[in-house]
């Protein structure tokens, strides 16, 4: 079984920020350490046989310490990555095994400069006609289905808390991240696997998006836009247009055609 994506990403600074600590990785592309902005949407059309993988990456530290997070991050997912047509395991043991080479390398990074560094982790591995979701962090991945959207990652945050004991004015803290010193924490990624259906989309982003657009205007975007090069444009503008608080990263992914 083999399936055909096409796909496309953009990444932008935000309105506000002075520096751009998301990075990706996008079937072989990452940001270089010392980006901004992606002037124009990266497009690639991929096929699952054997394998297509993508991830975002939110980085969190003083100065530039985020910026190396994320992008330490992503490139130890795109060397993880280059092995994966000979990786005989199922992928979410692969996604658990870039898990923790990607904490270990930047955990590595944190250790030489004070303060909490990290970063958080949203990946999609496509093998055949399945895809297998792992995250560490608030970072999301949605399924758009038949015009709805479903979340597949499970944000690790104190939000529950926060909710439950009536606090407002916080945003929710991170309860683990990439890039976790293993002797005192390890990091316990979560996981969500579907079958593809010629049509679905699969949306990855940075809270720098959500924080500014709601479920329903994520679906209605969706929606609307005929192609996924046309779906990022539409969502990053519509965030920007909402205020750009933090730095934004989509990537939106189609099933354009199951083979059997």
């Amino acid at each position: 079984m083999e399936c055909r994506l096409s796909a496309a990403c953009l990444c932008n600074m935000g309105r506000v920020r002075g520096n751009n600590e998301d990075n990706f990785y996008f079937d072989g592309r990452t940001m270089p350490l010392d980006h901004t902005s992606l002037d124009k949407p990266l497009l690639q059309d991929v096929s699952t046989s054997p394998f297509a993988a993508f991830g975002v990456f939110d980085g969190m530290g003083g100065e530039e310490n985020g910026e190396v997070a994320s992008f330490v991050a992503a490139e130890t997912f795109k060397d993880k990555c280059r092995w994966l047509r000979e990786y005989v395991a199922p992928p979410q043991q692969f996604l658990a095994e870039a898990s923790a080479a990607m904490n270990d390398a930047v955990a590595a990074e944190a250790r030489k400069v004070p303060g909490r560094v990290g970063t958080t982790g949203v990946m999609l591995c496509f093998s055949e006609d399945e895809v297998y979701c792992g995250n560490v962090g608030d970072s999301r991945a949605y399924r758009f289905h038949r015009s709805a959207l479903f979340q597949l990652s499970t944000d690790h945050n104190d939000a529950k808390f926060l909710r439950d004991h009536g606090v407002v004015g916080r945003k929710p803290r991170l309860t683990q991240y990439i890039g976790l010193d293993p002797e005192e924490m390890m990091i316990e990624p979560s996981y969500a696997k579907e079958k593809l259906q010629q049509g679905d989309r699969y949306l990855l982003c940075s809270d720098g998006l959500t924080d500014m657009l709601d479920n329903l205007t994520l679906c209605s975007i969706l929606k609307n836009s005929a192609t996924v090069q046309q779906g990022v444009e539409a969502l990053m503008d519509a965030a920007l247009e909402r205020g750009g608080r933090d730095n934004i990263t989509i990537i939106l992914v189609e099933v354009e055609e199951v083979r059997a």
